[in-house]
């Protein structure tokens, strides 16, 4: 399961809320947590089962959290009180009659308060809790709400155990919320509330736009946000998997000039070559010299580019080129794992759209082998041209080169894009400086 665990949903205006039973078990909460030592590690009771039951079908997004997990694997008494209680949490401005959600989370027990209730915002702007309330149920646009939530020990040992540091944190985040939930900043507004629960501490969000039209989260949104928030409340972890990345691809460089030297050294003892890759090459070559417009990969007909296509599986075959396309994903998914619980499914080099660049590196090889008599003419006849000029036979050795530097260049954007996923070259030197006296101070070598 990922580290960081956020749920993102939104309010529509004028929504039906009411759950009678969810109401009544929240009235009465208070005694149900003051479960005494012993009674905590006793078998969940059977009300509390059924009361499970009925969450999971009312709200089946609620098997993702990280309380679900843990009563799976320990049905306690203490274990159920914490799911189930998380779980109408989360899902209050369902499940709570005559309540508004911003009200509940910041008066709920546990709730960390910075005054006389725990709701929290930008520097410096004052939060009215009444009218904060009154101004979300008389709001006539959509509201959106996030939980961000962390395991008790990765809290702690982040410093996101406390409700400053959360705080601090989202006030940072303002500009990822404007610029995905597409709502300007100047009529951006958002609360937060922490909530220092004893196994997950978590924080929850409200965000909304002045203008009650504006505001539009997509998934890829979604995305984006657990994206920063991750980068934020990980930054040490990330630092570290960056260093391993760094020394990866270090490694990976020298092996590559070693094998590359290798394989030159077979190519010119004639020891060399790739007849399928050879061929592949030879038979684009003939078709982008009767081929009209830009040669490169976006502006070709369907058929020949699937002979690139074919090309790149071709060199993916190659052990070298293999290493570094697993290491690329590697490093993504290390990223990815802090706030995904699923990975995305794996593609072939050649369906990844980040690494064009290799099939238009192959689309110029392919010219390269182009006759000069051909080149002379300077006329790309048209695709149906039956007068067209047969491209005459090529040297073994001119093509075989023309594959090794395929080779080449394929390794070599591999190795340039096995970097840190969140680097920003734009990182000024103040605050390049900072991370690395942070680092620094952490026993971290420069």
């Amino acid at each position: 399961m990922a580290k960081l665990v956020t749920k993102f949903k939104f309010l529509k205006p004028g929504a039906r809320q009411g759950r009678g039973g969810y109401a009544k078990y929240i009235a009465t909460r208070d005694g149900v947590e003051k479960i005494d030592d012993t009674k905590k590690f006793a078998p969940a009771t059977w009300n509390q089962k059924q009361l499970i039951k009925k969450i999971l079908r009312d709200f089946p997004d609620s098997r993702e959290m990280l309380e679900y997990e843990d009563y799976q694997q320990k049905q306690t008494v203490e274990s159920a009180s914490e799911f189930i209680s998380r779980a109408i949490e989360d899902n209050a401005a369902v499940a709570l009659n005559a309540k508004t959600y911003a009200d509940y989370i910041a008066t709920r027990p546990r709730a960390e308060r910075f005054g006389s209730h725990g709701l929290f915002t930008d520097d410096g702007v004052q939060v009215n809790l009444s009218e904060v309330s009154r101004e979300l149920n008389e709001y006539g646009g959509n509201v959106w709400t996030a939980i961000i939530s962390l395991r008790r020990e990765n809290a702690e040992r982040l410093g996101f155990d406390n409700g400053s540091r959360w705080r601090d944190m989202l006030r940072t985040q303002t500009q990822a919320l404007s610029e995905n939930l597409r709502i300007p900043m100047g009529h951006l507004k958002w609360f937060a509330a922490f909530h220092n629960e004893s196994h997950h501490p978590h924080v929850h969000l409200i965000a909304y736009s002045t203008v009650e039209s504006e505001g539009y989260l997509t998934k890829q949104g979604v995305q984006k946000l657990r994206s920063s928030f991750a980068k934020d409340i990980f930054t040490q972890d990330l630092l570290c998997i960056y260093e391993k990345q760094t020394e990866h691809r270090n490694r990976l460089r020298s092996e590559s000039r070693d094998v590359l030297a290798e394989i030159v050294s077979q190519i010119n003892a004639g020891g060399y070559s790739n007849p399928h890759l050879e061929e592949l090459l030879l038979q684009l070559a003939r078709r982008l010299s009767r081929t009209k417009g830009k040669k490169v990969y976006g502006y070709l007909k369907t058929d020949v580019k699937a002979i690139v296509d074919s090309i790149v599986d071709e060199l993916a075959k190659d052990n070298r080129i293999s290493a570094l396309y697993d290491l690329w994903y590697e490093q993504r998914e290390n990223v990815l794992r802090t706030y995904n619980s699923s990975l995305p499914e794996r593609v072939p080099l050649s369906q990844n759209k980040e690494f064009k660049m290799i099939k238009n590196a192959i689309i110029q090889a392919a010219m390269d082998l182009v006759l000069d008599s051909q080149q002379e003419q300077g006329v790309a006849e048209d695709d149906t041209d039956n007068k067209h000029k047969p491209l005459s036979t090529v040297g073994t050795a001119n093509i075989g080169m023309n594959a090794l530097r395929l080779l080449q260049q394929t390794s070599q954007i591999l190795q340039n894009d096995v970097r840190p996923v969140y680097q920003d070259k734009r990182v000024d030197r103040k605050l390049r400086r900072k991370i690395n006296e942070k680092k620094q101070a952490q026993g971290f070598r420069q």
